[in-house]
């Protein structure tokens, strides 16, 4: 007898298959790298203008970076199948 595990989990379904489906994905790619990279960008602008003293911009700076990052983990999760 073998007992078969059910998972709590809706699948994942898509309305896009075949090249629609794979463009989606490199377009989904590109854009967790732009925001990665833009993330990266506002940090460092962040840390010299708190070198520099200005500490209002930085945190502006800091704050936008920071809204980078949850934009990039957000695509990132839908990349990985993790829409939850």
């Amino acid at each position: 007898m073998s007992i078969r595990m059910r998972s709590n989990k809706p699948k994942a379904t898509y309305p896009f298959q075949g090249k629609a489906h794979k463009a989606i994905q490199d377009d989904l790619w590109s854009l967790l790298d732009r925001w990665e990279h833009r993330a990266e960008i506002l940090a460092a602008i962040a840390h010299d203008q708190r070198a520099s003293g200005r500490h209002e911009s930085a945190e502006a700076y800091r704050n936008q970076s920071i809204e980078s990052k949850k934009n990039a983990e957000s695509v990132r999760k839908v990349l990985m199948g993790q829409t939850e």
